[in-house]
């Protein structure tokens, strides 16, 4: 009985012996572990501090691409880029957010040319009209977003937008009707039309546009190029006639009936319907 007793308490001491020594290869692994975590981690900051401090990745250019209405000085000035700054150290987002704050700027990349280039390339709103509003211009780009207000320095000769509430925040789909309309006159100008001084908007009513060589045009909300091309023949038959000179109104809503009529010297259309009517 004395023996079982002594074997069992054996077998205790030993499987606690055991788990002792199992326990303490355990920390001895964890502490290895631990150790060699810490010593990768001193190696990589070590490593890291001596290429951010490297001399070979020191900025020695930053190249600016995209300037059209802002100059590379201006770009430079809104990065402020420290000198001889490390080309892995510099912030792209810090960067670009800096630039982005002027108006002109649509879009900025930066980007890295290893091993002393910094590549700034911007893309800049491109304006297609002035918007006229409480007697105040403002520049307006193809995607009818009104981006600044019009300064002396810019330099631009664009056609003026009238009913549009710069406030709203969206545009109605009228507004980008008009845009397209002068990008299209744009790209294709009419000999007969002229440049467009003024565009004028309404939910309801549609365009009317107004050109340097005295034409009221009244388009309504749609088929504008066709109707363009419709005034083509109209002005045509006008000159064939003797009346093309002096200021005319044309009524193009309907393009199966045109009305034309003669405009005083304050811009309003004369009361008598003495202009022709065409049935086209």
């Amino acid at each position: 009985m004395n023996g079982k007793i002594r074997g069992g308490l054996e077998a205790r001491k030993n499987r606690l012996r055991r788990r002792m020594i199992g326990a303490l290869g355990e920390s001895f692994a964890a502490a290895v572990l631990l150790f060699s975590a810490a010593l990768l981690g001193a190696a990589f900051i070590y490593a890291y501090s001596a290429v951010l401090s490297a001399s070979y990745l020191q900025i020695r250019e930053v190249s600016v691409r995209g300037v059209k209405e802002l100059t590379e000085k201006d770009i430079l000035a809104l990065a402020k880029i420290a000198p001889q700054a490390n080309l892995l150290s510099v912030s792209a987002d810090a960067v670009s957010g800096r630039i982005r704050a002027n108006p002109w700027i649509r879009t900025v990349y930066i980007g890295r040319e290893f091993p002393d280039r910094l590549v700034i390339e911007v893309r800049e709103r491109t304006p297609v009209a002035l918007v006229k509003q409480a007697g105040t211009f403002y520049l307006m780009d193809a995607d009818g977003f009104v981006f600044k207000k019009l300064s002396r320095s810019d330099d631009v000769d664009l056609a003026i937008m009238t009913g549009v509430n710069i406030q709203a925040g969206s545009q109605p789909a009228v507004v980008s009707e008009a845009l397209k309309l002068l990008q299209t006159l744009g790209e294709e100008p009419h000999a007969s039309l002229g440049t467009i001084s003024e565009i004028s908007v309404d939910e309801v009513f549609g365009l009317s546009i107004l050109t340097d060589r005295g034409l009221h045009l009244k388009l309504g909300r749609d088929n504008f190029e066709g109707k363009i091309r419709r005034l083509d023949i109209v002005l045509a038959d006008l000159e064939k006639r003797g009346m093309k000179d002096g200021r005319l109104f044309v009524d193009l809503t309907d393009v199966a009936k045109v009305t034309v009529q003669r405009k005083d010297a304050l811009g309003k259309a004369q009361n008598e319907k003495s202009g022709p009517q065409y049935r086209i």
